[in-house]
């Protein structure tokens, strides 16, 4: 959330205490793109935690999943902290679900950037994660890549809704829609035809992030970087993830230079480019379709978070936006 929803500071102290055995003295709202999550800067006399509390239940995999690479050694992995009875989440009133992880000072790397060490220290933890394994014993949890493209239909459904809100930015995002109803449709088209060809394909799964763009990279303060936000790890051909590094523009431009210096890290490794395309179209898709969901029908979003979705959406089709650069 970019605006904080409002947090009860007994019931989370509380939760606190029960599930970690931890004394919070202070909660501290800490902005993000998440709309399913509130995050927040918890103070101890121990020290600083981050925590997030989740609107709904979370799936398991996603916290099990980076606790096991951080287990396994991978120590760039930001993984959440055991309660007392050893589970990875608290269940709260109303649905919520409260997950605790330790608070690392720092930035994420679409603010702060990174060296070129930093960028090789970043492709050597992603090799670690292609590499772990994990596949095997994640493989009845995960999703699998299979290219079917599901957020085509969402997209497709997104060119005939109309806001179920009073908004001003949602009826903005409708024109915008219309507008670009028909360049839409072709990216759908060119994606489909791409998954068709990559399904008839013999393809290795990996553990994949599946959304390490710069955002979701940390930087600390003390120059080592994390790995954060495992929301929707799966298994699936290694572009999933280089997706965010090979002439990326999501969340920030990667630089020829930075791309080199990551691979210096990650090592050697053949790309396929059919697939690296499908993914970027897939991208835009997914966020196109997220961002209409959010705009169109959260009542619950404040209209400054509403404009900035819509404003996102609308940069994907200027004169050099990610959609004009997707095939290159």
């Amino acid at each position: 959330m970019l605006e904080d929803p409002g947090l009860d500071a007994r019931e989370a102290t509380e939760a606190l205490g029960i599930a970690y055995g931890i004394a919070a003295a202070g909660f501290t709202f800490v902005p993000s793109y998440d709309m399913q999550s509130a995050s927040y800067s918890v103070a101890t006399i121990e020290g600083r935690f981050f925590l997030k509390i989740h609107f709904g239940p979370v799936a398991g995999a996603p916290l099990d999943v980076p606790r096991a690479l951080l287990e396994g050694g991978i120590a760039s992995v930001l993984a959440p902290i055991r309660t007392v009875a050893s589970t990875l989440w608290h269940p709260m009133d109303g649905g919520r679900t409260a997950v605790l992880l330790p608070f690392v000072a720092g930035q994420n790397a679409m603010v702060a950037g990174m060296t070129a060490g930093q960028w090789r220290e970043f492709g050597t933890a992603l090799r670690g994660v292609h590499d772990s394994g994990l596949q095997e014993r994640f493989a009845d949890r995960l999703p699998a890549e299979s290219f079917a493209l599901p957020s085509a239909a969402v997209a497709r459904a997104v060119l005939a809704q109309r806001p179920a809100v009073d908004s001003p930015a949602a009826n903005r995002l409708s024109d915008l829609f219309a507008a670009r109803a028909g360049r839409i449709g072709s990216m759908i088209q060119r994606a489909e035809e791409l998954g068709s060809i990559l399904a008839g394909r013999p393809v290795a799964h990996v553990l994949c992030h599946a959304d390490i763009h710069a955002a979701n990279v940390l930087v600390a303060d003390d120059g080592r970087i994390y790995l954060v936000d495992w929301d929707g790890p799966m298994l699936a051909p290694r572009e999933r993830d280089l997706l965010f590094v090979i002439g990326s523009r999501i969340a920030r431009d990667v630089l020829p230079h930075e791309e080199g210096w990551f691979f210096e890290g990650y090592g050697e490794v053949s790309v396929d480019r059919e697939a690296l395309v499908y993914y970027r179209y897939e991208r835009i898709l997914e966020d196109i379709g997220e961002f209409a969901r959010s705009v169109f029908g959260d009542p619950a979003i404040p209209e400054a978070s509403r404009l900035a979705q819509v404003m996102m959406v609308d940069s994907f089709f200027g004169p050099d936006g990610i959609v004009e650069t997707v095939e290159a």
